[in-house]
């Protein structure tokens, strides 16, 4: 079977709002200037808010967030073929993951606030959902934590999965395997932060954005348990009235962490440094809010040199150039119309 060009990226938008169908749309990379070129007709679905990879590169999942689904797409000589949509069994499913095996996936129900897992059959679709753990608890926030919502769920390297719960200011992790989700621990974070996304540095460290408070929380980690050491702000300059940040992501030395923020419509860089004994084992020092030319990054992607920031309010993605040895992405000038773009997907490494 096909599988993706090492070139490749795809890019999900919402298309509710946009009244358009052109959902999941797929472009080329030029490694020398960081150009996209359109790889092949557009891609329809309703809301694909977030993409993933099976790790052969040999399928495609997608979810689609009001429909309730994941969808899931044979890589084909001309594109993406639909082999099926199958139910999530809660709302708003807004992100996967894959198991590196390929054996099953994982989808948060962000309205939902659960969590609901799927075989992955012989032919590379997704079987119906065998398991689905619902999340409770509330936080302070009347609006926005009323009660669960799961919002990412990511695969670490010591073998967990780790979910973040914006509603209940937790991070909750399990064991996954292909018949379902054994509960591990839940790690309280900080009180109306509201966790969104996770990265995890290679000390092992990881790093919560707090999308309500505005803040990166530093964590260091032990059997599963999630523990604040150190917050900062998630801009380094005098934050927008309210600021949302939204995707975080380590370079992949170590050296710098990114941070998308929505409001402030900037890509602010920070530092990683090492930290005193007993902490975490690093710290973020901040460097720079650059702006990323667009409304509301609510994603990006690190590919080699480039940067490519996905503005879902200014329904357009921005190339950058980043410099390794700063960590400061600088703008190309380029950029691509991409209509409410939501997720920045990259070709899978070749094992």
């Amino acid at each position: 079977m096909p599988s993706v060009p090492p070139d490749a990226v795809l890019i999900g938008s919402y298309t509710a709002t946009a009244g358009t169908g052109q959902a999941i749309t797929a472009w080329r990379q030029d490694p020398r200037t960081g150009r996209l070129e359109p790889a092949h007709a557009p891609v329809e679905a309703v809301d694909p808010s977030w993409l993933a990879w099976h790790p052969e590169g040999t399928h495609l999942y997608a979810a689609s967030e009001s429909a309730a689904q994941v969808l899931s797409y044979a890589v084909a000589g001309d594109g993406l073929k639909l082999l099926g949509a199958q139910p999530t069994g809660g709302a708003d499913p807004c992100h996967l993951a894959v198991d590196p095996q390929g054996r099953f996936v994982v989808a948060a129900n962000y309205s939902g606030g659960s969590v609901s897992v799927f075989a992955i059959g012989a032919d590379g679709a997704l079987l119906p959902y065998h398991d689905l753990v619902a999340h409770e608890g509330t936080g302070p926030d009347p609006e926005r934590q009323e009660s669960p919502h799961a919002h990412m769920a990511l695969l670490a390297p010591d073998g967990l999965l780790y979910v973040t719960d914006l509603g209940t200011d937790e991070v909750r992790g399990y064991a996954a395997g292909p018949d379902g989700l054994r509960h591990v621990s839940t790690s309280p974070l900080i009180a109306g932060m509201g966790p969104r996304h996770l990265a995890v540095h290679p000390s092992g460290a990881v790093f919560a954005a707090g999308e309500l408070d505005s803040t990166v929380v530093v964590c260091a980690v032990a059997d599963g348990v999630l523990r604040p050491v150190s917050a900062v702000a998630a801009t380094v300059g005098e934050p927008a009235e309210r600021n949302y940040p939204s995707h975080l992501e380590c370079s992949p030395d170590g050296r710098f962490l990114y941070v998308a923020n929505r409001g402030a419509d900037c890509l602010t860089v920070f530092a990683v440094e090492e930290a005193a004994a007993g902490a975490a084992g690093v710290t973020l020092q901040p460097v720079a809010d650059v702006p990323t030319g667009g409304r509301w990054p609510r994603h990006f992607a690190l590919v080699g040199d480039f940067v490519y920031v996905a503005n879902q309010g200014g329904d357009s993605v921005t190339v950058f150039r980043r410099d390794p040895a700063t960590g400061l992405p600088e703008p190309t000038g380029e950029a691509i119309q991409v209509p409410n773009p939501s997720c920045v997907l990259t070709a899978p490494p070749r094992t």
